[in-house]
């Protein structure tokens, strides 16, 4: 096997890794994304990767010359280094035939954070979907990297039951938001938007706590869902963040999630090696 920087004709052969290791509720993969991600650019957290002082790419060639795993390692300009995405097949050799050039040069004790932000090759993922790519989460571990499961990621049919509240939906384009106000006054807001054809995505919802109780967050999920039907979309992804259970206790939001036909797809984990911590980056919790 050989490897070597990505170029633009690597494009589709990138494509291709990433719808295979696509997770139900994300888009397909477009030469688009691509274009960009390897440009060093994302529209999610774009000030995030506006800041990354150096990108290093590399592409691994099977033996019929086809493009069988790639990658990206960025460093910050606190010279903290992460390895921003990943795609091999989750094929053992091919996956560890990526990451040796990636981390080549870098010392067991430098920091180096993997998976920790969004990029433009997926909608939402800060992590590895652990039941979907083993291999990575394995290949990591073995590397000297220590994980830490922080996302939930779920998905359910863009139709559910109506909402028997009054709400007000407010944005235009791609980016909404969709507004509870009780007696007048504001009760709880949602932010939602449709990054791909049939796709919807609540980033967060939240109710103002005077209103807790009340059967408000119910309302108010049912509202965010009506909304994305009525922008066309087939299915609906949220994200729940559990990486400290003792600050913030996540468990009635994710069973209202369950309870209204939510289904949790897949646990996201993200890795560090050496000391330091990570910039904040990304991530919208719900």
């Amino acid at each position: 096997m050989k490897a070597r920087p990505l170029g633009p004709e690597d494009v589709e052969g990138v494509c291709a890794l990433v719808d295979r290791d696509r997770l139900p509720g994300q888009p397909p993969c477009t030469p688009e994304r691509v274009a960009t991600v390897l440009a060093g650019r994302s529209t999610t957290d774009p000030w995030w990767w506006r800041e990354l002082a150096t990108m290093r790419t590399i592409g691994v060639e099977g033996p019929d010359g086809s493009l069988v795993g790639a990658g990206a390692l960025g460093r910050r300009p606190s010279g903290d280094r992460y390895l921003l995405w990943l795609h091999a097949g989750e094929t053992p050799e091919y996956v560890e035939a990526a990451l040796w050039p990636l981390l080549r040069g870098v010392r067991r004790g430098d920091p180096v954070f993997a998976f920790w932000v969004a990029t433009e090759l997926s909608v939402g993922l800060e992590g590895v979907p652990l039941r979907h790519r083993p291999v990575t989460h394995e290949a990591l571990l073995a590397r000297g990297f220590s994980g830490a499961d922080r996302w939930l990621y779920l998905t359910a049919p863009a139709a559910g039951p109506p909402p028997e509240a009054p709400f007000r939906r407010r944005g235009i384009g791609s980016e909404l938001r969709v507004e509870l106000e009780v007696d007048g006054r504001p009760a709880g807001g949602a932010e939602l938007s449709r990054p791909a054809p049939g796709v919807g995505v609540i980033w967060w919802l939240e109710i103002e706590p005077e209103f807790r109780r009340r059967g408000l967050g119910r309302q108010l999920l049912r509202a965010a869902r009506s909304v994305l039907t009525e922008e066309g979309a087939g299915e609906v992804v949220l994200f729940v963040d559990h990486d400290d259970p003792k600050a913030r206790d996540r468990r009635p939001a994710l069973e209202l999630y369950l309870a209204e036909g939510f289904t949790v797809v897949d646990h996201l984990w993200s890795y560090r090696r050496g000391e330091g911590e990570a910039e904040p980056g990304g991530g919208r919790p719900v």
